[in-house]
């Protein structure tokens, strides 16, 4: 050993180098490894003591390090073998546990020694970085799908659940080491949008919830301790919406990543799942405040001319001609009584009341809406209108309770028919208008 490097420090350094260091003699015999060596293969020290590197690793050595190997021994030319271009240089595994998920990505360095002494292999490993640039790229694609699904929550022609499907799908699809099983609570019932018949965790979270009679801090302890389990995470997200809960199960699928880093993907893609349900179930409440009266939830007066056009559309292109649309403009006979006797309180009860019985009445393409504090207005497709106009009437008419007391209203109600009153929502607003007066 003596002679084969005559500077001692250097081989007294090989063994504080992070990574592998391996010394052959001219016949390709190993005369020296460091620790990580040890560490990392599956045979102990004495046993490589003069072997050839294929006898010593039985076999399992690539095909470019022998050939690098004999290199450097006939033409004392170095050669760097790149874990990027070869894979399984030399065997080494985590922990010594031989299998893919505990194989390490190493480089090697194969270089002659000064007159001709032996050859070095140096051992780099680059697995951490690996693992950290397969990381970076998970973060990267959980930056793009936020950044899509943010613009997804916009769109209303896209529903509240197809819209958490097609997000689990996406999770799952780009995180490839972990598997996303999501549930979603609402009105006491659980909606599924991953492979749920193997998730006991799951299963157990769904009934704890239902079934849970404290607070929402025990339950949320409850729940941790049940999902406090080696690869899995669980996560409970309270929403805006009263009642409605999500559970989801993140279940470590592959070890092909640092074991630190399943908790923190975890964590992040917990945090964008609520982030963006939130979002959408935000953006729908923004949505529907817009084009609905806050107090009887019909539709308000703001909606009534996007509404009316894209109608209208539908009614010329029918390709009879025949088509028309009616509109019935309602307004409560002496309602300002009703406010001036109970108060504005009970007023407003008698109006959603009301609401509710126009709300009877509507067929399934009918559209009511609220357009003033008694004025209300239905736009139907169709023609006969004065059967319809008096099944409203009575409907409205007939004594209901608004709380412990019987009411009863009438009615007055004017119709205007497109395109044969008018072809605007004005004229024909006007035109009923005056129906409607002329009847009171």
């Amino acid at each position: 050993m003596k002679g084969l490097i005559p500077v001692d420090v250097l081989l007294s350094s090989f063994d504080c180098i992070e990574g592998g260091v391996i010394i052959l003699n001219p016949e390709g015999g190993i005369v020296y490894l460091n620790d990580w060596v040890q560490k990392n293969s599956v045979k102990a020290k004495e046993d490589y003591q003069g072997l050839l590197l294929t006898e010593a690793f039985c076999g399992d050595v690539s095909s470019q390090l022998v050939d690098a190997v004999d290199g450097a021994v006939s033409s004392s030319l170095s050669r760097v073998l790149s874990h990027k271009m070869h894979k399984k240089i030399l065997p080494f595994y985590r922990d010594k546990v031989i299998s893919e998920e505990h194989a390490l990505n190493v480089s090697a360095l194969v270089s002659p020694l000064q007159g001709s002494t032996g050859i070095l292999i140096r051992i780099v490993d680059y697995t951490s970085l690996v693992k950290r640039e397969k990381q970076n790229r998970v973060n990267e694609a959980l930056l793009m799908i936020e950044r899509d699904y943010f613009n997804k929550a916009s769109d209303l022609a896209i529903t509240l659940d197809q819209f958490i499907a097609d997000l689990v799908k996406e999770l799952s699809d780009n995180v490839y080491f972990m598997s996303v099983r999501f549930s979603l609570l609402k009105k006491n019932v659980f909606s599924h949008f991953s492979d749920y018949s193997d998730s006991q965790i799951l299963k157990k979270s769904e009934q704890m919830i239902l079934h849970h009679t404290g607070t929402n801090d025990e339950l949320l302890e409850a729940l941790k301790g049940l999902g406090a389990q080696g690869g899995k995470s669980l996560g409970v997200m309270d929403f805006s919406i009263e009642n409605m809960k999500g559970i989801v199960e993140l279940v470590k699928e592959s070890d092909h990543i640092l074991d630190i880093s399943f908790e923190k993907t975890a964590d992040k893609i917990k945090g964008l799942l609520f982030s963006l349900i939130e979002w959408k179930i935000t953006y729908e409440k923004l949505n529907y405040m817009a084009i609905h009266d806050e107090l009887t939830g019909l539709y308000n007066r703001s909606y009534l001319g996007k509404k009316f056009t894209a109608l209208s559309k539908e009614v010329e292109k029918e390709v009879n001609g025949e088509g028309s649309l009616i509109l019935f403009f309602i307004d409560l006979n002496k309602f300002k009584n009703i406010n001036d006797q109970f108060g504005h309180r009970f007023g407003d009860k008698v109006l959603i009341k009301v609401a509710q019985k126009i709300k009877a009445c509507l067929a399934p393409d009918d559209i009511a809406f609220r357009i003033g504090g008694d004025e209300f207005l239905v736009i139907k497709k169709g023609r006969q209108p004065e059967e319809y106009q008096q099944s409203l009437k009575l409907k409205i008419a007939s004594p209901f309770l608004c709380g412990p007391r019987p009411i009863s209203i009438s009615a007055s109600i004017g119709a205007a028919v497109f395109p044969q009153d008018g072809r605007t929502l004005d004229e024909l607003i006007h035109l009923a208008d005056e129906k409607m007066y002329a009847e009171k």
